[in-house]
């Protein structure tokens, strides 16, 4: 036995059931006449229980009775055994021992359990005790006490297992047969009841449910996120438990993944086992979060049903080396950073051998993993080898990822923001910038991404404690940090307001937001925008905080410029519309501009004073406003059923319709569903802001939409249709969704208005262009404006796209089969937009007796076009009932006719192959023969007719019927030629569902107007005929050796490598022209 507490530990729930089948074998007799004694009864009983480590259980009852009892025999018991006879795990180590016990008093004890394979009561090591109705005596004078009942007696023996405290059992079903043994003889002076025959089998086996159950719930060893070398397995959260787990109770919140930004996932239902069921993969659908946290498990049980329910950590590996053994090949290369995580993937409890630069150590995966996670801190850069079990080596290079930080300023006040530039050798990293003070604290987090320079700033706005500071970045992928020296923020004057960012970057026509920070008992500031000698323009924008730290001003860069025409209002306001801080007043150098603000860098100042102080340079805070032309990015179009937009009120809605593929890009509009037109566009904020809506900037015409008919769908002598977009828009059966610099236009297609009294018609196509027409957006060269003979038109910056209107169709997948059960599906195909909901009635015929109606609600268009109408319960239906079944509510009609069957198989599919002769030469008259294989691909017989087609016109047929999986050769012999120009040709072999075509070349037949073609002729047949063939010079007679010329043909196609099918037909006509040659001769 051992004392291993932590592999019992390991054990946390084991089910030990035990099948106890008492066999009583009696051969006990007193002289001839007590062998015939019948009436003595041994019985047996059966009770579910349970025990843990160190506990003992009752596991059989076995009554013993005499019942023939008054004749003075007694039932006399040499001995009991108890015998695992098959199955399970437990062995002999887990058992402390085993007892019998009557009454509640043991009788015999067997504590020296070193095999289960015979458990012997009652020897000289384990002899019985008197109890109950039982007493011991030895009556064989073997020096082994019997147990004897005594006339007419019954007594109940329990067997009652005690397990040792550190038992290990996996829950595996282990089966025992106790077996009674009798005296096989009757000994002078007793007797002895035995049995009607030599032996006796309990005819009702009992059995009993022993779980052995440590109470301890599974522990969870470790959790590894990576990407898997085995594509089954792909990007994958591994954990190893220190036992089995039950992977079939594991629902979809019992595994919830944690994120280090507050999100969770919740991944259950896509846990699997892995190689053990100590070992589970839950799979994260090819999607690598960098940025997870831990793993929450809870409702995940053992063998015994102890339940785990606790979070633990998640140890992310960006890199992953392959060995071998998943089938890579050797001194394959890997590529990793110094620093991050390596996960190393081989074959479970695999060992791996690394070796490179200051490093020689083996690691392993550990008992139920397939990884090891190699951390490469420190590790200097160069080639490590890493060898594994198999001795298979591949090559990880690791390399430095370069980065670094340093802060812009060794010195920074509380009134400035603080900032700092990263730099790394690879672009395109995801960084986490921390403000750490002096006792390493995160002050501060930025987020950012290295451009493709290398580099990017950080930005921690201004910090009101002082002290010294340094910056740490972390690239979020792989862990690697990097930090900067040590800088001081100091104390700023008191009373102070400062910019929280100091740069900001706009386009021309957007609002410029500009926040500023108020500290102290400083309650205004004056804000310049640009400065009126350097650029030509500046306004002075008075702000109250009204007793807030921060407000952000928004500066209208379309207005400024223009109050004398544009509302002053609009140029600079609170952005935040709840906030108690207020724009009380402004002015500006110039107010009547034409065009925005020209592109380019604009000073900012702030003061705590006036527009005079900033005059003579007393400012708190300096910065630049930088604009940028604005434009017009994309113009696309997306369509979506109208079931989807009816819940679409923001972009973010559009967005997730698109990741969701219920949006799709499209060029066509289906009847009934939705077109969204997408304008992606900067600098339209401002005009937004002044119209006071999107859809005001349309309706006013400075962002104008025209949606007129194509030239090549409109009609002749017809003017092209025109939407009427404005009426529409005045009917609200438009829609305008925008967010900055992305704009959205939707209708439903059942609310199209046209110009005019013809309607929309299906197959019309419509080219819808978006023009930016608002003279300041556009904001001409005035000299360019004047010149130009178009005038503003010239400048209208436009963009289209076009689609076609169609009409909704869908139809049901043929033959429409389904059977007499419950949850039977119909599927289908439909050209409507994806979400669209709508019902599939399912009716009986008339003649079909009972009837039956069933009907599929909700049944919804998926991204492909397909839909299954589920659920459908024709259980009361009969096989070869048939019915039909119909779409409704949808915006398409679709009606097919169904049957009820034994078995629903896999449409009949005929393919065509093995054409013979494919590519082909011949003459035109020729009669041609061609063969096709034609194989029944599907599950159900068919029948069809199968053409042989050319130039796209059928020129032969047959019927062909093949059940499932069946093929057959068609033939199509002497297909004549001669109704067909010479030319080239598609030829082949068609079916309903497939065809196989190649390409026949017919010449023209020789006209034989040249004599010595007659000659040719002769060697085709006959020589010296063919000589006669000159003849043909003389007028009509040359016209006769034409027949000549026809045999030197037959001759030429005598080769059958030449035109494969057709030798023996031109050889035919050979024959007959030379025939002809003979008896022009003759005559």
């Amino acid at each position: 036995m051992t004392n291993d507490t932590n592999t019992r530990k390991k054990a946390n729930a084991v089910f030990f059931a035990a099948v106890m089948v008492v066999s009583m074998f009696a051969a006990g007799f007193a002289g001839s006449a007590a062998a015939a004694t019948t009436g003595a009864s041994i019985t047996e009983g059966s009770t579910a229980v349970s025990a843990g480590p160190g506990e003992s259980a009752t596991i059989q009852n076995i009554t013993v009775a005499d019942a023939n009892g008054g004749n003075g025999n007694q039932v006399e018991i040499d001995n009991i055994s108890v015998a695992k006879t098959g199955g399970g795990a437990i062995t002999a180590a887990d058992v402390d021992q085993i007892e019998l016990v009557v009454g509640g008093q043991t009788i015999a004890t067997n504590d020296s359990v070193s095999s289960l394979s015979d458990v012997r009561f009652g020897t000289s090591s384990t002899e019985f005790s008197s109890n109950g109705a039982f007493s011991n005596t030895d009556t064989d004078s073997d020096s082994e006490d019997e147990l004897v009942l005594d006339d007419g007696g019954s007594e109940v023996i329990d067997v009652v297992v005690t397990f040792t405290s550190d038992a290990e059992v996996d829950g595996d079903t282990l089966s025992t047969t106790t077996t009674v043994n009798l005296l096989s003889d009757a000994q002078s002076g007793s007797t002895v009841e035995a049995f009607s025959g030599p032996s006796y089998t309990s005819t009702s086996a009992a059995s009993s449910a022993l779980t052995l159950n440590d109470g301890e719930a599974p522990n969870l060893q470790k959790a590894t996120h990576y990407v898997s070398g085995d594509s089954s397995i792909g990007a994958t959260i591994e954990l190893v438990f220190d036992e089995n787990v039950d992977t079939s109770t594991i629902a979809n919140s019992d595994i919830t993944v944690g994120l280090d930004n507050g999100n969770t996932l919740n991944l259950g239902s896509a846990t699997s086992a892995g190689a053990s069921s100590s070992q589970l993969f839950v799979n994260t659908s090819n999607t690598v979060y960098n940025n997870v946290q831990n793993v929450s498990i809870s409702g995940v049980d053992d063998n015994g049903g102890n339940t785990i329910d606790d979070t633990f950590d998640v140890t992310f590996a960006p890199s992953t080396v392959y060995t071998p053994t998943n089938s890579v090949a050797e001194s394959d290369f890997f590529d990793a950073f110094s620093g991050e995580n390596v996960a190393i993937e081989g074959a479970e409890d695999d060992a791996f051998d690394i070796d490179g630069p200051g490093v020689s150590r083996t690691r392993g995966s550990g008992s139920n993993s397939q990884i090891y996670v190699l951390d490469t801190d420190d590790f200097e850069v160069g080639e490590y080898n890493i060898t594994n079990s198999a001795n298979e080596e591949v090559v990880l290079n690791i390399r430095s990822l370069g980065l670094s930080v340093e802060a812009d300023e060794g010195n920074f006040t509380t009134n400035d923001a603080v900032t700092a530039t990263v730099t790394s050798d690879t672009i395109n990293r995801e960084i986490t910038a921390d403000l750490l003070d002096s006792d390493g604290d995160v002050v501060d987090t930025v987020d950012a991404t290295i451009d493709s320079d290398g580099e990017v700033s950080v930005d921690f706005g201004t910090q009101s404690e002082t002290g010294t500071y340094t910056i740490e970045v972390t690239d979020v992928n792989s862990a690697v940090t990097a930090e900067s020296g040590d800088f001081d923020i100091n104390e700023a004057p008191e009373g102070d307001v400062s910019f929280e960012q100091g740069f900001i970057t706009e386009e021309r026509g957007d609002t410029a937001n500009i926040t500023i920070n108020f500290q102290g008992d400083i309650e205004t500031a004056t804000l310049r925008v640009g400065d009126d000698d350097e650029v030509g323009y500046e306004s002075n924008i008075t702000v109250d905080s009204g007793g807030e730290d921060s407000v952000t001003v928004a500066f209208n860069t379309y207005v400024a410029g223009n109050t004398s025409t544009l509302s002053s209002a609009d140029l600079a306001y609170v952005a935040d519309a709840d906030s108690d801080a207020e724009v009380t007043g402004f002015n500006e150098s110039v107010d009547d501009l034409a065009n925005m603000l020209a592109t380019g860098t604009y000073p900012l100042a702030l003061s705590s004073e006036n527009a005079a102080a900033i005059n003579d340079d007393d400012v708190d805070a300096v910065g630049d406003l930088e604009l940028e032309e604005r434009s017009v990015e994309s113009f696309q179009l997306w369509t979506t059923s109208a079931d989807v937009f009816e819940d679409v009120d923001n972009v973010d809605d559009i967005t997730s319709g698109v990741e969701n593929d219920l949006v799709q890009e499209t060029d066509s509009l289906t009847e009934g569903d939705v077109l969204i037109h997408q304008v992606t566009a900067t600098g339209l904020e401002g005009a937004i802001q002044a119209e006071g809506s999107f859809e005001n900037v349309v309706t006013s015409n400075a962002v104008n939409v025209t949606i007129e008919q194509t030239s090549d769908t409109t009609a002749p002598n017809r003017d092209p249709k025109v939407v009427a977009i404005g009426s529409m828009i005045s009917n609200d059966n438009v829609q305008f969704i925008s967010t900055e610099g992305e704009y959205f236009i939707a209708f439903n297609e059942e609310n199209i208005e046209t110009v005019g009294s013809r309607d929309v018609a299906f197959d019309d196509g419509f080219e819808v262009t978006v023009e930016v027409r608002d003279e300041r957006l556009l904001s001409p060269d005035r000299q360019e404006l004047e010149d130009n003979d178009d005038g503003l038109e010239a400048f209208y910056e436009s963009a289209s796209a076009s689609f076609v209107v169609e009409e909704a169709t869908g139809e049901f997948d043929t033959p429409v089969e389904v059977q007499a059960a419950e949850n039977q599906s119909i599927t289908g195909t439909t050209n409507v937009a994806p979400g669209q909901e709508f019902n599939v009635r399912v009716r009986s015929d008339s003649d079909v007796s009972p009837g039956f109606v069933q009907t599929a609600e909700d049944v919804t268009v998926s991204a492909d076009g397909t839909f299954e109408a589920t659920g459908l319960d024709l259980s009361e239906a009969s096989v070869n009932d048939t019915f039909t079944v119909t779409a409704q509510q949808a915006t398409f009609e679709a009606e097919e006719d169904g049957t009820v069957v034994e078995t629903v198989g896999e449409a009949a599919f005929l393919e065509v192959s093995e054409l013979n002769p494919q590519d082909v030469t011949a003459t035109v008259g020729d009669a041609l023969t061609v063969t096709a294989t034609v194989e029944n691909t599907g599950g159900q017989e068919v029948t069809q007719t199968v053409e042989f087609r050319v130039g796209g016109d059928a020129v032969a047929s047959q019927e062909v019927t093949l059940a499932g999986g069946e093929s057959t050769t068609v033939e199509f012999a002497d297909v004549d030629t001669s109704g067909l120009d010479a030319g080239e040709y598609e030829h082949g072999v068609f079916t309903d569902d497939d065809e196989q075509t190649a390409t026949l070349t017919l010449e023209a037949a020789d006209d034989g107007s040249d004599g010595s073609d007659g000659s040719d002729g002769s060697d085709g047949s006959d020589g010296s005929d063919g000589s006669d063939g000159s003849d043909g010079s003389d007028g009509s007679d040359g016209s006769d050796g034409s027949d000549g010329s026809d045999g030197s043909d037959g001759s030429d196609g005598s080769s059958d490598s030449e035109t494969p099918g057709f030798g023996a037909i031109v050889a035919l006509v050979a024959l007959i022209a030379a025939a002809l040659l003979a008896t022009r001769r003759n005559e």
